[in-house]
């Protein structure tokens, strides 16, 4: 391979660690809130049992996968 070949895929590499990195921060930020959705002393009393069952089942799924 070539330099700027080798160059770009660097770029490309540094490029997709950058968006895995946001996703995770992402997917952290969402467990944060639905943990605080199914709370019952923080935002649980807020939200209908509907919702906070919903909160409930998606941290589940989460957390299986």
């Amino acid at each position: 391979m070539k330099s700027h070949d080798l160059r770009t895929l660097g770029d490309y590499a540094i490029y997709l660690n950058e968006k895995l990195e946001a996703e995770r921060e992402n997917s952290r930020n969402k467990i944060e809130f639905l943990k605080r959705l199914v709370h019952p002393e923080d935002l649980g009393h807020a939200v209908s049992a509907e919702v906070r069952n919903l909160a409930y089942q998606l941290l589940i799924n989460e957390s299986s996968e």
